[in-house]
């Protein structure tokens, strides 16, 4: 079976769950599969790939935001400014890898190499 069917069938599957589509269809998948990658939705991936992706785009989003709006006025060190936003992306993935792998299993969804 194709990514792009499983894919659907994925996305059948959470909105029928009653899984918000911003939560299935996070931005950051829709543009790495916009430059090609095949990335599952996050409901399908392992805890690692979930930690390892929200903590990275939260921790850079976040850390560059705050950064420029508030550290760097305010006259905070560089290093503790990183050290701040990589703890704030550790706290973050943790948080939302345990929301998709709880998810997941609260509504009983198909594994992904399941799913027709």
């Amino acid at each position: 079976m194709s990514y792009e069917s499983r894919l659907r069938s994925a996305h059948d599957e959470l909105r029928n769950a009653g899984i918000w589509k911003s939560n299935y269809n996070p931005p950051l998948h829709r543009i790495f599969r916009w430059l090609g990658a095949n990335f599952r939705p996050p409901f399908y991936s392992s805890f690692i790939v979930n930690f390892l992706t929200s903590s990275t785009y939260f921790c850079l989003s976040w850390g560059v935001i705050m950064w420029f709006s508030v550290w760097e006025t305010d006259g905070m060190e560089r290093s503790r400014a990183v050290i701040t936003a990589l703890a704030a992306g550790v706290l973050f993935g943790l948080t939302m890898a345990f929301y998709y792998g709880f998810t997941f299993r609260k509504h009983n969804l198909t594994k992904w190499n399941d799913l027709r």
